[in-house]
């Protein structure tokens, strides 16, 4: 809390000099959470400020503020504590805040910069908190009116897949930070079934949208899963009107809920992954039952769409109440999904799959998946098991000419660090990459991909035989 009270001081001194803050946050959920948080805390402060959503942190973005006229304060969200020293080597003249979650840089660098990382106290920001989380803490000891702001850090930590303790439940400092917001009445946790818009939307369609769990056959298949509720005995719609869950008998969600996992065993999945499809849901209580937004998943889910999309002021004013904003966001999730479950089918068929032994290797550059969305691919890849080994998932996409992007999970395999293997085998190519333990990336050029596969190839080889 001392790291916490030294940036708070610090974005104080910032505002108090007078001159326009840039905030600078990644894309995806947990990035533009975070943003909207910050958002909010200048707005109500009145300090002049500017956002901008970026993929990564590069020279060339550094170099496009650094001559910025007017401004002098930047504060980097979801990213920078990887390349600190780039940062401040860039920016020598700028008050720099980094609030981030990722593996930090391990040199010493001198500057006028102010770093919030949980790795530097002992806290897995893979798992433990988010971005989103961070600077809520940060908006809290501001002021304890923020928080009511808890529910974004929740959305944020669930957008970054950080739910790894029992049925699917938040852990360490995000467990902090959910128990504060369910004692505040802002958001009430219970056990229920893990399928996208159980309370907003007909039942069918929450079955078809369903990507993680993912569910082969029914998910993107709106007619299969009109069938599979009646061939178990549940009737899909009443007087010509799709049923909603909330509609379901007891017997009935028992009865959906054995035959969900039966579907998956038949299917060969091992039965604890099967029984995933019971975790527990975080329900924001400032929010109507009937909304999307209600489901803090399905609300991470909206932002997500709208990140991956590029439509990031829609998300940020998702995220900051416009409700005018909602409609178009579902339209945006749809968009996605959709996207999504046409790319896992690709996957789940083996079309665009390589088994290189220690690791598999998805070849969305092949099926033209957009970078935004290769990290979904492997992340859902990964954590439904989607795939017949439990092996790490190295997915590849087409980036901006000449380079592929990379996302890399490495499952329940815990015995290698993904930071470590992205960034050595991305610079052994002319590349850069990094993340956290066990969910990393990189930026190689197009040309050295069979070396960088080669290279990811030895160095896990490496951490089997060390």
């Amino acid at each position: 809390m001392r790291n916490i009270d030294e940036a708070v001081s610090y974005l104080l001194d910032m505002i108090r000099e007078g001159r326009p803050i840039l905030v600078i946050s990644h894309y995806d959920a947990d990035g533009l959470a975070a943003a909207a948080i910050m958002v909010k805390v200048l707005s109500d402060l009145e300090a002049p400020f500017h956002l901008k959503i970026w993929h990564q942190v590069d020279d060339i973005g550094l170099e496009s503020i650094s001559s910025l006229e007017g401004y002098g304060n930047v504060i980097f969200l979801d990213m920078g504590s990887g390349c600190k020293s780039s940062i401040v080597r860039k920016l020598k003249n700028w008050h720099i805040l980094i609030v981030d979650h990722h593996e930090p840089e391990d040199v010493e660098v001198e500057g006028d910069v102010v770093e919030v990382n949980p790795h530097r106290h002992g806290i897995d920001g893979g798992i433990e908190i988010s971005s989103s989380g961070l600077i809520y803490l940060v908006a809290k000891r501001l002021d304890s009116r923020y928080i009511r702001l808890s529910h974004l850090a929740i959305v944020g930590a669930l957008a970054d897949r950080q739910d790894k303790g029992d049925k699917h439940s938040l852990i360490g400092l995000n467990r902090f930070i959910v128990e504060e917001a369910v004692q505040s009445g802002i958001v009430k946790e219970e056990l229920s079934l893990r399928l996208y818009g159980l309370r907003s939307k007909p039942l069918v369609k929450c079955l078809e949208q369903s990507i993680d769990p993912y569910l082969p056959g029914l998910t993107g298949n709106e007619i299969a899963c009109y069938r599979f509720l009646k061939r178990i005995g549940i009737e899909p719609e009443v007087n010509g009107k799709l049923r909603m869950f909330s509609s379901l008998s007891k017997d009935e969600v028992k009865l959906l809920v054995t035959s969900l996992i039966k579907y998956l065993i038949d299917l060969g999945f091992p039965s604890k992954v099967a029984e995933d499809i019971i975790g527990y849901a975080y329900l924001i209580n400032i929010t109507s039952s009937s909304s999307p937004l209600h489901d803090a998943r399905e609300f991470a889910s909206l932002v997500n769409a709208c990140g991956r999309l590029g439509k990031y002021g829609l998300a940020i004013a998702l995220c900051l109440g416009d409700k005018e904003a909602l409609e178009e966001a579902i339209k945006a999730s749809n968009e996605y999904r959709s996207k999504l479950a046409r790319y896992l089918n690709k996957v789940y068929r083996g079309d665009i799959v390589r088994d290189e032994g220690l690791f598999y290797c998805i070849e969305g550059d092949k099926a033209g998946i957009e970078e935004k969305i290769i990290g979904a691919i492997a992340s859902i890849v990964s954590s439904s098991k989607l795939l017949p080994d439990d092996k790490p998932v190295v997915a590849l996409a087409l980036s901006r000419k000449g380079y592929l992007k990379v996302s890399a999970r490495r499952g329940s395999r815990n015995d290698i660090d993904l930071n470590d293997i992205m960034k050595k085998a991305a610079e052994a190519v002319g590349g850069v990459g990094g993340g956290h333990q066990a969910a990393a990336g990189a930026l190689i050029p197009a040309y050295a991909k069979e070396d960088f596969i080669k290279q990811v190839k030895l160095l896990m080889r490496g951490y089997r035989h060390g």
